[in-house]
């Protein structure tokens, strides 16, 4: 014997024929609690509510979920683009670098005036505007 609801009545389905159960036969109180209905329509939606689970786990619950992978995501797209500036910047002082190793008045000039250098006997003056 089967029992479920059809049309608003609680059923009970014998084989042979359907016959409506008596309400001292089913605990009409848990039916008309909340938490009654929801395993009610868990029994009649098995299939939505493992989905619904799933869904749920996957988004918000997983070590790896949808959230954490999007912040990660944004997170790889920074950094790259950060490695690309940085790439372009290794790219200009490289190309300083080789500049300076080719030509040394350039070298000079660098170092006089970026970190004060000069040759011996020369009198270096400083004029401030």
């Amino acid at each position: 014997m089967l029992r479920f609801v059809k049309n608003g009545q609680y059923l009970l389905f014998n084989c042979k024929k359907i016959l409506p159960l008596q309400k001292n036969n089913f605990n009409s109180e848990f039916m008309n609690d909340s938490i009654g209905t929801f395993f009610v329509w868990v029994k009649n939606n098995k299939y939505w509510f493992v989905t619904i689970t799933f869904l749920l786990i996957i988004v918000f619950f997983d070590e790896n979920n949808l959230i954490k992978h999007f912040q990660n995501q944004r997170e790889i797209a920074i950094l790259k683009s950060e490695i690309q500036e940085l790439k372009e910047e290794l790219e200009v002082l490289t190309y300083k670098s080789s500049e300076l190793h080719k030509d040394i008045e350039i070298m000079e000039k660098v170092a006089r005036e970026k970190y004060g250098m000069h040759k011996d006997g020369e009198e270096v003056f400083i004029v401030e505007d």
